[in-house]
């Protein structure tokens, strides 16, 4: 698609036309992508994301786009974007569909809701009951669906102004992997953009948790009951996020990485290492810290 062609969709002039393939923000990589650019702050951004074809700019800022960049301005930049993505979105531009299938061999309660469209149900699978799984979620053999999850769902991705609160629609999908479980009342949203939601092989998701758009989950990969895991995320094999825990959008959890019960994550974690706290931090520096602390109690 050219830039030309979504003067349909938003209030935007064109400056210099060009080709893209994906929409997304600056913070991700997709090739041949659409971004926005309201602030000077994000040129240096916007100049390091090789996958970024075309820009819609705020006139102010507009001459800092690179010249081999597709470009068109508008006053509300990331309106423009929302409404150009939400109007794509019903077009067929992210997604082909299909009609559902359920492989004969897999059990679906009578009381579980799975959509008539873009849905795919792998052999010997364990559908309980109020379940939901909504279009666009793929799923491999043998996974387990626990009583009352939703498959499918949306995360928050809302553009907000003085004049109105815009949700932008979540067109991408959800992989689910073989032999995952997911327990009682999980949510798992769909992909915002093209990219999906992942939930790799053996992996399990916790009662009561909430996986956001676009995250990924690495085989053998456990997310604890009541974690909430925000959009983008990245989890490695065999890594653990514990019960309660939050982890910040956009992070990198490493291979084999511990993430305590009730810990806050605000920065990526290393593969093979131990976080605790709120905010999290190295799990061996916090028992140092509550030692002296406790030390320094006892001595007053």
């Amino acid at each position: 698609m050219r830039l030309s062609e979504i003067v349909r969709f938003a209030d935007v002039r064109v400056i210099r036309d060009g080709a893209f393939e994906n929409l997304g923000f600056l913070t991700e990589t997709q090739p041949c992508s659409l971004v926005f650019l309201e602030s000077g702050r994000f040129a240096a951004a916007l100049r390091r994301n090789k996958g970024v074809s075309a820009v819609l700019s705020a006139p102010a800022v507009a001459e800092l786009v690179p010249e081999h960049m597709a470009l068109a301005v508008c006053p509300e930049p990331r309106v423009a974007f929302a409404l150009i993505h939400n109007s794509l979105a019903q077009s067929g531009f992210y997604w082909e569909g299909f009609e559902t299938a359920i492989d004969p061999t897999a059990e679906v309660h009578p009381m579980a809701s799975v959509a008539e469209r873009n849905v795919r149900i792998g052999p010997g699978c364990s559908i309980g009951p109020h379940v939901t799984i909504g279009e666009r979620c793929e799923l491999g053999g043998q996974v387990i669906i626990g009583a009352g999850a939703v498959l499918g769902a949306v995360g928050f991705q809302t553009v907000r102004t003085n004049a109105r609160l815009l949700e932008m629609r979540h067109a991408g999908g959800l992989r689910v992997g073989e032999r995952v479980h997911v327990l009682p009342g999980a949510v798992i949203a769909t992909g915002l953009f093209r990219q999906n939601t992942e939930i790799s092989a053996d992996a399990r998701i916790g009662s009561q948790s909430f996986v956001s758009h676009g995250v990924h989950v690495g085989e053998r990969a456990f997310v604890g009951h009541g974690a909430i895991v925000n959009g983008g995320v990245s989890i490695g094999r065999e890594a653990w996020i514990g019960p309660g825990a939050v982890v910040a959008h956009g992070l990198d959890i490493g291979p084999e990485a511990f993430v305590s019960l009730g810990a806050a994550v605000i920065r990526s974690v290393k593969a093979g290492s131990h976080v605790s706290g709120n905010f999290a931090v190295s799990h061996r520096r916090l028992l140092r810290l509550l030692t002296e602390l406790d030390s320094q109690a006892a001595g007053r």
